[in-house]
């Protein structure tokens, strides 16, 4: 006689649902309000990310392993009061008319929103991502890569408490606290994950555009650069060596391949190291 097959749900699931449906019912409320309350809400969170910004840079590095503790601020903050600046005139909220195209602009938030973050830029992309959907309305769901998940959890319970402050529904920026295949599984290909922002390896973004919910994924990047011959070849060297440089190059918008144009291509090396950068010898 076969024995029934028993299918036990991954540990942190049956969680994971409630706060999604939590995370439901805050983007229902939430899109019912006008744009002066979205921006007072965005302002109280990008104020208290910006305080932190310091804070979670040194735990970010302390926890990760990864990156420089100075230049992490510099990303939190431009990720938080930066975020609030760039687009503080832009209404995601008010219908417009557009006469010229006979249109009528329509702004609906999209609901809820499953972030998976990584951990490379930990706090930074929880900061970003937190105040897009913010701005459009939209509640949050934070996953977090499981070797940062302490400073990112903590991140997201703050910019929460801050949200809810300022008058934003109770659960419209929820994280989980033990990120795990299963469990993120679970949370991607749910029907109450409206759309899926996912930045991480090539496995996650697939995973994300695999799930059968809408997706926007960005996975590592390698980015090249093109050094010509007209080029201000010490300027170039200069904004290739610190670009690199720049948080121990954990960002995959950092330039990755250096492509040179052949008649010049010997001066620049040699500038580069007058910047502080490295060219390795043929035995190396």
């Amino acid at each position: 006689m076969t024995e029934p097959v028993v299918r036990l749900e991954a540990a942190g699931v049956p969680r994971a649902r409630q706060m999604l449906e939590r995370a439901k019912w805050a983007a229902r409320s939430f899109a019912t309000y006008d744009q002066a309350s979205v921006l007072r809400i965005a302002q109280a969170v990008a104020e208290v990310a910006e305080e932190k910004a310091q804070h979670y840079a040194e735990w970010a590095v302390r926890e990760t392993g990864f990156g420089v503790v100075e230049h992490k601020v510099v990303k939190n903050r431009l990720c938080s009061r930066g975020i609030l600046e760039a687009y503080r005139d832009h209404d995601f909220v008010t219908p417009s008319v557009v006469p010229e195209r006979k249109l009528v602009e329509v702004p609906r938030p999209a609901g809820v929103v499953l972030a998976l973050t990584p951990s490379t830029n930990p706090v930074a992309t929880v900061y970003v991502k937190t105040l897009l959907c913010l701005l459009t309305r939209n509640a949050v769901v934070i996953s977090p890569h499981p070797f940062a998940k302490e400073c990112c959890a903590d991140a997201a319970r703050v910019l929460g408490a801050a949200a809810v402050a300022a008058g934003a529904p109770d659960g419209v920026i929820q994280v989980v606290e033990e990120p795990s295949i299963p469990l993120i599984d679970a949370l991607m290909t749910d029907e109450r994950t409206d759309v899926i922002l996912a930045t991480g390896g090539v496995p996650v973004v697939r995973a994300a555009y695999s799930s059968g919910n809408p997706a926007i994924g960005v996975g590592p990047g390698n980015v090249p650069v093109l050094v010509d011959a007209t080029a201000d070849l010490r300027r170039a060297a200069e904004k290739l060596v610190e670009s690199k440089a720049f948080d121990n190059s954990v960002l995959c918008t950092n330039e990755s391949v250096l492509i040179v144009e052949e008649s010049v291509a010997e001066r620049l090396l040699r500038e580069m190291a007058r910047q502080g950068g490295y060219v390795l010898r043929d035995d190396e």
